[in-house]
């Protein structure tokens, strides 16, 4: 500022001088000094236009121009203080909801790779699906004949995420972490350089089995470790065995996935180390498809190209290994495709909410722009003023959008606010859980670049229209009429269809919002198919301790027995993944004999469950036909397996499921013969859509990792202390995680998250009814004001108040029935898309007759407010003030 006052003093200076200047030397040529000084003027012209001009030359007058706009929206905003309120508030609540739902969607699906160049990092192996959730995976000798093989990529790495017995020091009671095997390349491929010490090196990834070296995660270093900097060269255990701290991970390397953060990385050569059967080998064997592999495409290299040429490097593979690679499908992805493909529910959640928010900002600055349209008969004299001395249409056009950019900076500054506090009600969506995973909603970077152009567009949005309409107006006619309002009939059918647009939104966003609250209210009451209650759950897995196949099995053989046998236990199971866990269900492959697959398509993969022969009495999962798991169904005894009703009618329709046979997992596995139908459930999540499930018995499938449930007498919870003394007294090193009652597990997961979406998206419906109301109102109220003469001779000329109030109530009550008549169809569409993004049917004719009456009523008590008001007007004041 100070820069500006020197400059503009120093040029009034100079044209001071030059006019003292000539001044004298016309005085010296005889004239008198008033004649002089005015001859010295007339010769400079305009002071005004020279100063002008010489601003330009100084090439800032676009910036001179900007501050008086600036200066002058602020003063007319300041005058208007009723105005600016309404405006401000309407627009904070509109960008604040978009900067919530934007700051939510990101951390579900939308925020990139924390890596050098994201944008560059893409996916690729075989895809799969198993329901509707697909996968893109590979083996380590698949991912080795993609790094040999493709010339598209400046690097692939490969990783997966498994879980380890973690202890500091020797002898410490291990606790369950999960980390991620990654390949050597790992850190070097993704452009991470570690906080402290170094990187794999190459060597560190020939010899299996050699180097046993770790890279701390950083939230586990501050965390476990309390940011120790000497931790380099340090010995910890891993699954009971030593490794090697080598180096830390930046701070702002969370890992690959957008919800779990690792605690550590260790090479992939490791791999067999951790395996507890001699018979896996995880390096060697094609079909065990585990690993997630991502590429970084060479500068000028699109996906498309990078896709034709890992075609042909499938196909030759196809060849080349037919019994492991026949019909596999390998695919390029970019990261927002690989993230939408695996989690369907998250990706249409955050669309659905950001459509949603976005309405809700249509609103706003609907709200905005009528008022804005209402001010302009009221500024038509200044404007005319304006025009008739000269100014520019362009220029006046422009100074009404700095006020709108004003408001919208403001709006979305107070939005930001609203942004802050959801981040907050958002974090309920955090699992009670031992393990490190976690959504990071946050207002980051990307959250503020959003908000800031969320603002410039609601400015733009709301402010561009009636600055166009303000500017046209009748010089003549606005000069004459001093301040009274004559609307053109186009700027009141603009303002009016503004207001009904309000209204048809809003109708839309609470039919949506009533839509969902009532299709999860009636899954809540149809219940998950399981029982919840009295029931306690602890996971263990006994490869953290490197037990063998052999040890692990007797373990969970006596943990059972005892379990049992534990005062207050009624009955206890062992299960691979709890219902609505989708984190330990299985995915396993099946191939039903007789069952003809389409064209180059011959097995199919369906979620699963390992389960022992207590399971489906424990949680009371009802057998509709055949029989449940026995204690007979060993190892050595004829495979069996158990399917649900949705799998039974899939594969083998108006038949008889028991009898009939499948393989598993491959074309030459086992004959597996179905020996019971259980009743259907809920597996993932409770408005999951009809799912095909199978159950096999543990015996038979022995898993390592297994969650016991125990059902109690009494409170749950009252379990846990004696049933971790029954693990002490089996092994005191195994580590015992996910302690807690199933009812609290299952009410997470199938009441609170639900219920979170359902107030999200009940608080945007009840946002755009309160600004469409204010729309409304004040469409109405203003309508009112500016007929205050005309009522007034309504009055008085023998007009009853009720005939007034039943005028003014009926101009607000056609445009709210317009909106709703436009928001019921708009709904019926809305409907259909909702049946499409969640899988279900039906018009849930209820919710209709339950919204249109409620939001008529409402809209009646907004215009009802003005209409009273007016009827109410004193017709020998308004006369006489006139």
């Amino acid at each position: 500022m100070k820069f500006w006052r020197r400059r503009e003093e120093s040029l009034e200076d100079e044209v001071r001088d030059y006019i003292d200047r000539e001044t004298q030397l016309n005085i010296d040529t005889g004239m008198p000094p008033e004649e002089a000084r005015y001859a010295a003027r007339r010769k400079l012209g305009s002071t005004s236009l020279v100063k002008e001009d010489t601003r330009e030359a100084w090439g800032w007058g676009w910036l001179e121009r900007l501050w008086q706009d600036l200066r002058y929206g602020s003063r007319m905003l300041l005058k208007n203080p009723g105005f600016t309120l309404v405006a401000l508030i309407s627009l904070a609540i509109g960008i604040g909801a978009n900067s919530a739902m934007f700051s939510l969607a990101d951390g579900l699906i939308l925020r990139p790779l924390p890596v050098y160049n994201p944008g560059e990092v893409v996916t690729l192996g075989y895809s799969s699906e198993v329901g509707h959730f697909g996968g893109i995976h590979a083996s380590y000798r698949d991912y080795v004949d993609f790094r040999d093989k493709s010339k598209s990529f400046d690097g692939l790495v490969a990783y997966t995420i498994s879980s380890f017995g973690f202890s500091a020091v020797a002898g410490a009671q291990s606790r369950m972490k999960s980390g991620m095997l990654v390949s050597g390349n790992f850190f070097r491929v993704l452009g991470v350089e570690p906080k402290l010490g170094r990187t794999f090196r190459a060597e560190e990834d020939q010899a299996p089995g050699r180097d046993a070296v770790v890279i701390l995660g950083h939230d586990f270093w501050e965390k476990e470790l309390s940011a120790d900097p000497a931790i380099l060269g340090r010995k910890v255990l891993l699954s009971g065995i030593e490794f090697t701290v080598i180096g830390v991970a930046p701070t702002r390397f969370t890992g690959m996935d957008q919800y779990f953060h690792p605690a550590f990385y260790v090479p992939a050569a490791m791999w067999p180390r951790f395996v507890s059967n001699p018979k896996d080998r995880p390096l060697e064997q094609r079909d065990r498809r585990w690993l997630t592999v991502k590429g970084r495409l060479k500068p000028g290299v699109t996906v498309a190209q990078a896709q034709s040429e890992m075609t042909v490097i499938g196909n030759a593979l196809e060849r080349t290994y037919p019994d492991t690679n026949r019909n596999r499908n390998l695919v390029v992805r970019t990261e927002l495709q690989t993230r939408i493909d695996q989690s369907p529910p998250d990706a249409v959640i955050a669309g659905m909410l950001l459509l949603l928010a976005g309405a809700v900002l249509a609103v706003a600055c609907a709200n905005v722009a009528g008022l804005l349209l209402s001010r302009a008969p009221v500024r038509a004299r200044e404007i005319s003023l304006r025009l008739a001395i000269g100014a520019g249409r362009g220029r006046l056009i422009r100074q009404l959008l700095t006020e709108s950019f004003l408001i919208a900076i403001a709006g979305g500054l107070l939005g930001l606010g609203v942004g802050y506090a959801s981040t907050g009600f958002f974090s309920h969506l955090v699992p009670p859980n031992d393990q490190q995973a976690a959504i990071s909603v946050q207002l980051d970077q990307r959250a503020l670049l959003f908000s800031l152009a969320v603002s410039l567009v609601s400015a733009i949005l709301c402010g561009l229209a009636p600055a166009i309409q303000t500017t046209r107006t009748d010089l003549i006619s606005s000069l004459r009429t001093a301040g009274a309002d004559t609307p053109h009939r186009t700027r009141l059918l603009g303002r009016n269809a503004l207001v009904a647009a309000q209204v048809a939104l809003s109708m839309v966003l609470l039919m949506i919002s009533t839509f969902v609250y009532r299709a999860f209210r009636m899954d809540l009451a149809a219940g998950p198919g399981f029982r919840s209650d009295h029931l306690l759950m602890m996971t263990l897995d006994p490869s953290l301790v490197r037990y063998n196949d052999a040890q692990t099995q007797q373990f969970y053989r006596q943990l059972s027995e005892r379990a049992h046998s534990t005062a207050g236990v009624r009955s206890a199971t062992l299960v691979s993944g709890v219902p609505m866990d989708g984190n330990n269900l299985e995915s396993i492959t099946i191939l039903p004999e007789g069952y003809q697959f389409p064209k180059g398509q011959e097995n199919v993969t369906v979620f699963g469950d390992t389960v022992d022969e207590n399971f489906f009495e424990a949680v009371n999962i009802g057998i509709l036909r055949g029989r449940g798991f026995r204690a007979s169904d060993s190892a050595s005894a004829p495979r069996v397996a158990v399917v649900n009703e949705v799998l039974a009618k899939h594969y083998w329709p108006n038949r008889d499921p028991i009898g009939k046979r499948m393989r598993l997992d491959r074309r030459d596995g086992p004959w597996v013969e179905i020996v019971g139908v259980a009743k259907s459930t809920k597996y993932l999540w409770i408005a999951e859509g009809p799912t095909d499930f199978l159950y096999v018995p543990f015996a038979q499938r022995p898993s390592q990792q297994m969650t016991l449930l125990a059902l109690s007498a009494g409170d749950p919870a009252g379990l846990a202390e004696p049933l971790r003394q029954v693990v002490r007294t089996l092994d005191t090193n195994l580590p015992v995680f996910g302690v807690r009652t199933f009812e609290e597990f299952y009410h997470f997961r199938a009441v609170s998250q639900p219920n979170l979406i359902i107030q999200t998206v009940g608080a945007m419906g009840v946002m755009g009814l309160l600004l469409a109301m204010v729309g409304l109102y004040g469409l109405v109220a203003y309508a009112a004001s500016r007929r205050r003469r005309e009522i007034g001779i309504r009055m008085a000329i023998g007009a009853g108040r009720g005939t007034v109030l039943r005028m003014v109530l009926g101009q607000g009550l056609v445009l709210a029935l317009s909106g709703i008549g436009v928001g019921l169809v708009a709904s019926v569409g809305a409907k259909r898309l909702l049946n499409a993004m969640f899988e279900s049917d039906g018009t849930d004719s209820v919710t209709y007759l339950l919204v249109a009456p409620a939001l008529l009523a409402i809209t009646a008590l907004a215009v009802y407010i003005p209409a009273r008001r007016a009827s109410r007007i004193d017709p020998m004041r308004v006369l006489r003030y006139e």
